[in-house]
């Protein structure tokens, strides 16, 4: 977990009335990492420039969340089986098939497997309402000090754009994409850039996309297309868990599902075949064509020729049709997309985006130039 950043507990995500400026908040606000098993890195749309939430739905939404979660949390704490037990189960969530519960219902799942290398586990998992207190959420607005900034927030804002992908990678982060009609979600490039970084991940916990407009209707897992075969799975799955006749205990019939849901998650397909799993052409498609750009740029550089990286980098998304509301944030969000698909051992001339992302956040230039066929930095 990155320790020097600021996390929001659900249980504190519950009392607050606004989705605040992060200078504005308390400094009570935010809890430490080694007390959470598990973050959701929330991905959303910003409503206008100053700021991101101001209907408050975006708080509302996650809100709502936590307290489903805590209801699944409960549910699947209880040990009975049989009639009584499938009667006390469906009284409380008759079904985990709907916008907002099926989401949660994961959530739940990675927290408690985050948890089984926690030794006090047990006896906190034995009170199903605390899982407000160890899942934390990173929502921008509240969580990165926003303009204007002191010369502090600035390192802090630096700090946390180094850092920010390998947050979004870690496996002990979801990231949770708020999306609702027409919202242009992945039109923009922060938004575009946070999805493909997440979408890309090598572990089991893939992003997933809530639907805040459609909360508590039916999740259409699987649309359609070549992974149409798998959606009998997940109609028994759900079947079992809502049937007052199953034998099986609430977290038996819990696991079932999550296995089954996680299908989407997991087979990255090409295209769109389920509302609650982004698809690779939204993402990793358009990135590997960003890569490829900006690689064919640094290849075309000539021995002792000078590049200024920034002027490649702002023109990146802007060819993608990705929209950004200042020229400063198509370099950052260009770098921060470059450095998250780099790997830590990268040679050659793919390294240099590890180091421009530091360079562009302390404010130093971009200007490369080739010396004995390698690409360095002018100063």
């Amino acid at each position: 977990m990155f320790q020097h950043y600021r996390y929001i507990s659900g249980r504190t995500l519950l009392g607050l009335p606004k989705l605040d400026r992060c200078q504005s908040l308390p400094s009570n606000t935010w809890t430490a990492a080694e007390h959470l098993w598990h973050v959701v890195f929330i991905s959303h749309r910003w409503g206008n420039q100053a700021d991101p939430d101001p209907a408050g739905s975006q708080l509302a939404a996650l809100q709502k969340l936590l307290q489903r979660m805590v209801e699944i949390a409960e549910v699947i704490s209880n040990e009975r089986v049989g009639r009584e037990g499938a009667k006390e189960r469906l009284a409380r969530l008759p079904s985990l098939n709907q916008q907002g519960t099926l989401q949660a219902a994961h959530l739940v799942f990675r927290s408690l497997a985050a948890a089984e290398s926690i030794p006090e586990a047990d006896e906190i998992w034995s009170h199903g309402r605390a899982i407000v207190d160890v899942i934390g959420f990173w929502y921008d607005y509240s969580c990165l000090p926003q303009d204007p900034r002191n010369p502090a927030e600035d390192q802090e804002f630096a700090q946390t754009l180094q850092g920010i992908g390998e947050m979004i990678l870690s496996p002990q982060v979801s990231t949770l994409v708020l999306r609702k009609e027409g919202d242009g979600y992945l039109s923009r490039g922060w938004c575009f850039a946070e999805s493909m970084i997440a979408q890309s991940k090598s572990d089991p916990y893939m992003p997933m996309v809530l639907r805040t407009d459609r909360w508590g209707e039916p999740v259409s897992v699987f649309n359609s297309g070549a992974f149409a075969a798998y959606k009998p799975l997940v109609e028994q799955a759900m079947a079992l868990w809502e049937s007052p006749a199953s034998t099986m205990s609430a977290w038996e019939l819990f696991s079932a599902v999550i296995q089954a849901t996680a299908l989407p998650l997991l087979l990255k397909s090409e295209s769109s075949t389920s509302e609650f799993a982004l698809a690779l052409s939204d993402t990793i498609t358009p990135g590997t064509r960003v890569l490829a750009q900006i690689q064919t740029c640094l290849v075309m550089v000539q021995e002792g020729e000078p590049l200024d990286l920034a002027v490649p980098l702002a023109s990146l998304l802007q060819g993608q049709g990705l929209g950004c509301r200042e020229q400063r944030d198509y370099i950052l969000v260009a770098l921060l997309l470059l450095k998250s698909i780099t790997s830590e051992d990268a040679v050659g001339e793919m390294r240099i985006w590890r180091e421009a992302l530091v360079r562009f956040t302390e404010g130093l230039p971009l200007e490369v130039v080739r010396r004995d066929g390698e690409l360095v930095w002018q100063s």
